[in-house]
């Protein structure tokens, strides 16, 4: 019987080794009132919307009018988005003491804010594809 190459008894190994399909989503955040701080934009699943626990994030500095992020290598699937302004700067959505923001915030689709708290995962979720890019935009509204 003749010996196989090495390069065949590789070949399985490297197809294990292989990533997952993934795609992007570029976010376009309108309405952002000011040059303080960041946006940040995250991407969860349905069992991590909205908390903000989701480990797919994007951050760029704030400027005045529309910010563009680009959360990169997401897994194929339905992502429920939400984005903030976090003018001070300090990483978490500023809250007064009743859980309201205090801070600008706003959910793909451009989901409108409920009366009791953000909108349902299916109303702010956006399909991004196994390859390439989807788009979202959404406009922070500010209290």
């Amino acid at each position: 019987m003749p010996a196989l190459p090495r390069h065949a008894l590789l070949a399985p190994l490297l197809l294990l080794a292989a990533p997952a399909a993934a795609g992007d989503l570029l976010v376009t955040v309108q309405g952002v009132a000011s040059d303080r701080g960041q946006v940040m934009v995250a991407a969860c699943p349905p069992e991590d919307y909205p908390a903000g626990t989701c480990r797919h994030v994007a951050r760029a500095p704030a400027r005045p009018g529309a910010v563009e992020l680009r959360i990169a290598g997401l897994p194929e699937g339905r992502w429920g988005v939400s984005a903030y302004h976090d003018a001070d700067g300090d990483g978490r959505l500023g809250k007064d003491w009743l859980g309201r923001p205090t801070e600008g915030v706003g959910f793909g689709n451009d989901a409108p804010i409920g009366r009791f708290g953000p909108p349902g995962f299916e109303a702010a979720a956006v399909a991004t594809p196994a390859r390439g890019e989807a788009r979202t935009a959404l406009t922070l509204r500010y209290r």
